[in-house]
């Protein structure tokens, strides 16, 4: 190509032009945030990027600073939460950083609205490792005894209802098979769905009817919950573990935080019951599990979790174009069923649940 030729010249200044708009924006973004940066009482030294947010090595330990999300009237709750269970001894979470105003929302010059909490240096934990579970579950126990003692302090009511909202999810498996029966031109998601939903929907009702029959609230397992606990939610840093992701954190039955964590493993390892038992038998370690306690994780391991969400997930999507990744993911659930069943079958055996089968 002649370099002194007229295309070449404007491709050129294209790419001159993309690279400094690039740089623009850029060091518009450092500018932002260094203006959100600056609102806190601290010194950057050093930043990083994490699952949705930056992280900033400063004078005062290691900082992440993320986009609000929720409201300001959780956020309060949530410092309110974490400074009471880092006063109870369990004190490595990501407790809210108020900034020099004393304000727990930072916004930037157009209004955009920042948290800061403590953060830490370490690694995620290893979803494939049964020795990092192990930890982990440990931890969650440790956690569970904490938020325990904290609500009983709280002397607070607590409106006992079916654990999952079983119930619930029930009635809306039954909505959403109505109307997917309702379409005239079904797509190839929508006739699998079909063809599988009595399948799955006779699991989740045969779920509830168990529950509704054997389960009673065990008041020891009443306290605070964190909501999303799993691999993603541990940090293994130097000599300690560190939690963090409390947004669902809650007053409820705390074994759904356990159950929640026992079922992601599994997904992650190909339902080997041998790791089941041993993240169980790590739990029972600091916080006993009785035969009702495993009752309990075995009826909320049958429920199909997976499918239910599936079915949320499609009626919140536009029906014109569905995800190629919602069908896989209806595939996944289809196919990993039988291997479900036999680790739901092991426990069983293990922990003498028959009356449950029978």
């Amino acid at each position: 190509m002649n370099l002194n030729s007229p295309s070449y010249n404007n491709l050129a200044g294209y790419y001159c032009y993309k690279v400094s708009d690039s740089c623009r924006r850029g060091f518009y973004l450092a500018e932002k945030m260094g203006e959100v940066y600056e609102a806190y009482d601290m010194e950057v030294q050093g930043t990083g990027r994490g699952r949705g947010a930056v992280i900033l090595m400063t004078d005062k330990g290691v900082r992440q600073v993320s986009s609000l999300n929720g409201t300001d009237e959780r956020l309060q709750q949530e410092k309110e939460f974490k400074d009471k269970i880092y006063e109870k001894g369990f004190c490595n979470i990501d407790r809210v950083v108020a900034n020099r105003e004393d304000e727990l929302v930072t916004c930037d010059r157009y209004g955009n609205p920042f948290v800061c909490r403590e953060y830490f240096q370490g690694r995620e934990c290893n979803a494939s490792s049964i020795r990092d579970l192990e930890k982990a579950v440990i931890n969650l126990a440790w956690f569970h005894r904490a938020g325990r003692e904290l609500y009983m302090e709280e002397n607070t009511s607590y409106t006992k209802k079916t654990p999952g909202n079983l119930d619930r999810k029930v009635n809306e498996l039954r909505r959403i098979r109505n109307f997917v029966s309702r379409r005239t031109l079904k797509n190839d998601f929508e006739m699998l769905y079909i063809k599988t939903f009595d399948y799955f929907y006779s699991q989740a009702e045969k779920c509830l009817s168990l529950f509704q029959d054997n389960f009673t609230y065990n008041d020891k397992w009443l306290g605070y919950c964190h909501g999303s606990y799993n691999y993603h939610s541990v940090m293994f840093c130097d000599g300690y573990i560190a939690t963090i992701n409390f947004d669902r954190f809650h007053v409820g039955y705390q074994l759904m935080d356990l159950y929640q964590f026992l079922r992601k493993a599994m997904e992650k390892n190909r339902y080997d019951i041998t790791m089941a038992k041993d993240i169980l038998s790590a739990y029972s370690q600091i916080n006993y599990l009785e035969h009702e306690d495993y009752e309990f994780i075995y009826l909320m391991y049958s429920f199909p979790e997976k499918f239910w969400k599936i079915s949320n997930r499609y009626m919140n999507t536009r029906k014109s174009y569905i995800s190629p990744v919602l069908m896989e993911k209806l595939q996944k659930v289809i196919e990993d069923d039988q291997e479900k069943l036999k680790i739901l079958s092991e426990i069983n055996d293990t922990y003498g649940l028959h009356k449950l089968t029978n």
